[in-house]
């Protein structure tokens, strides 16, 4: 693939948990003041481990033990980590407050470095920023921001999660040509379905992937 990046066809199993994981990501309240960015990483890991679907695929940085089978993200020299994996190679998650422009640099590299060893990379931006200025510019369909989250998601398999917008309420970029306005709890509710999927966890990879 261009770029370097590992071919990330959407559709088959991987992708299917990666839009899995990014539904149920994107109802999680952001909405929630002077919480560290641990705290964050704990409530969108417990909210995903609380999927039967998901839970059996999931690798996480809470557990010494778990992080020793994440794939590591090489580049320049040096070794990057995940804060969450599905899978060895199917998709990366990185969980991020930010409170300024380095912030935004910092998830933006990190997601170009994860892309280059996953198929999909999911991002969770925590805009802490005066007046939540990242989350005011991702709805503005005329603005750079979105352009270029939409763009990372059509085109690069990076998809987006920005809040908070409201309680429970988040943008998201997912790559289907569209953002969407999460509305949470109020949203049709999606119990998961005991769908059969992969256990890609220990590397394997569904034919046709």
């Amino acid at each position: 693939m261009a770029l370097g990046f590992v071919p990330g066809k959407k559709k088959g199993q991987h992708y299917e948990l990666a839009m899995f994981a990014l539904n149920k990501a994107k109802k999680v309240n952001l909405l929630l003041k002077g919480q560290t960015e641990k705290h964050f990483e704990f409530t969108i890991v417990s909210h995903l481990q609380s999927s039967p679907r998901l839970r059996k695929n999931l690798i996480t940085q809470i557990g010494v033990d778990e992080v020793e089978k994440m794939t590591k993200a090489n580049l320049f020299g040096f070794s990057h980590w995940p804060d969450v994996s599905i899978g060895n190679s199917g998709t990366a998650v990185e969980i991020k407050v930010v409170q300024g422009g380095p912030g935004m640099r910092d998830i933006l590299g990190q997601a170009i470095a994860y892309r280059m060893h996953y198929r999909f990379v999911i991002l969770v931006v925590i805009d802490q920023t005066p007046e939540c200025k990242i989350v005011e510019l991702c709805q503005d369909k005329t603005s750079q921001e979105y352009r270029l989250l939409s763009g990372l998601a059509d085109e690069l398999n990076i998809f987006s999660i920005v809040g908070p917008l409201g309680q429970s309420k988040n943008v998201v970029f997912s790559g289907r040509r569209r953002v969407m306005r999460e509305t949470g709890p109020s949203a049709a509710k999606k119990e998961d379905a005991p769908k059969p999927s992969p256990d890609v966890k220990g590397g394997s990879t569904p034919s046709g992937l």
